[in-house]
């Protein structure tokens, strides 16, 4: 074996986990890896693999200007029930951050205008419905003040959904529990996004039976 070929792969066989060079390596927009496609980079960078997704797009230099990163499963599922490890190491505008430049994950997402998300703040956390219907394409179907959830804090997401109702918990505690009566969407992919915010997701866990 080269000595490329012998950096190149990691085998910790010990937890069947097999980490190439290639996690470390940018993805394109629109390049598939395993279960992901990364949608676009915000100009910056997307790189992982299956076990993680780390979405770093370039500081915006100016309030008027914002960078987002996205990634999506490759595979759609009906009502999905899912969980996910969320840290949003750093917020990268150079100027103030806003409390929404946070990592989002979003569900239920066929495009930019159709997926539902929550996000976790610094300030508190937002439940919502991205539908063009709304100004802003936004629809806030819950959201409070409390509780907060500091930059740097690993939290894990989950979500249920069950014959249009859906629950979101943190760490093992519900959030909210939210229906939406207004066209709901009922199926898509998983996403993971960032806004103007070095975040990483990791460990994502996809019930049996939805897809």
């Amino acid at each position: 074996m080269s000595v490329s070929a012998a950096v190149l792969v990691v085998a910790l066989t010990a937890g069947g986990l097999f980490l190439t060079r290639d996690a470390a390596r940018a993805w394109e927009d629109g390049e598939e890896r395993g279960q992901f496609r990364s949608v676009y980079h915000g100009y910056g960078t997307v790189t992982g693999d299956d076990a993680e997704i780390i979405l770093h797009p370039k500081s915006a230099e100016d309030l008027s200007v914002t960078h987002g990163g996205l990634v999506v499963t490759r595979e759609t599922f009906d009502e999905a029930t899912f969980g996910v490890v969320v840290t949003t190491e750093q917020q990268v505008r150079k100027d103030p951050p806003n409390p929404w430049e946070v990592g989002w994950v979003l569900w239920n997402h066929t495009d930019d205008d159709h997926f539902y998300a929550v996000a976790l703040k610094p300030n508190g956390w937002e439940i919502s419905k991205q539908d063009p219907a709304y100004p802003g394409k936004q629809r806030y179907l819950a959201t409070g003040d409390e509780p907060t959830f500091p930059i740097g804090e690993s939290r894990r997401v989950e979500v249920t959904q069950d014959n249009g109702e859906m629950t979101v918990s943190v760490d093992g505690k519900v959030l909210a529990s939210v229906i939406d009566r207004e066209t709901p969407y009922r199926s898509g992919s998983i996403g993971f996004y960032t806004e103007d915010a070095l975040v990483r997701f990791n460990d994502l866990h996809i019930a049996p039976g939805n897809n």
